[in-house]
């Protein structure tokens, strides 16, 4: 099924198209899967991976649109005003980054539990002590991270904090 990128569109499922994902990965030197489907796939899921782990600054330039990217951003990023009918460079390179990660076995909404490496009990006074190792840890994605920066509110899993 072919990805559909119309800016704003009720039915995009994909930023950037294959054939810019592919000259992208040919100029960072990366071999992709070879099969167009595998790759449609891989940046559907980054699309999902960036519009539900990230929160942007600015409104959705739609209503009706699916993704999170066109934008009304009132800020200046890189010194420069965001276009509300486009989606800039950066989030479409972030996409290819996290769909060939993904590619690479990357699970970015794996559910990571917690296993008990320790556990203490005291009798007297009472006192009692367990210690995790794992769990609540995600995969931090420095080169998405850094591409993103600018247009986030706040880091990944963050809230961005406002002074009244």
């Amino acid at each position: 099924m072919a990805l559909v990128t119309t800016i704003g569109g009720a039915s995009s499922d994909s930023y950037g198209t294959l054939a810019d994902y592919q000259a992208y990965a040919a100029s960072m030197g990366w071999t992709l899967s070879g099969v167009d489907a595998t790759d449609e796939q891989n940046l559907r899921r980054a699309t999902q991976v960036l519009d539900r782990g990230f929160s942007f600054i600015g409104y959705r330039q739609y209503q009706t649109q699916a993704l999170a990217w066109p934008r009304i951003v009132s800020d200046l990023v890189k010194d420069w005003p965001v276009d509300a009918d486009t989606i800039p460079q950066d989030i479409i390179d972030a996409q290819f980054e996290v769909a060939y990660l993904i590619q690479g076995g990357l699970d970015a909404f794996a559910t990571i539990t917690a296993t008990v490496s320790r556990t203490r009990v005291k009798a007297g006074p009472v006192e009692s002590e367990t210690e995790y190792t794992g769990g609540k840890a995600t995969p931090r994605l420095v080169a998405v991270e850094g591409l993103l920066g600018p247009y986030l509110k706040a880091g990944r899993g963050q809230i961005a904090l406002v002074r009244a």
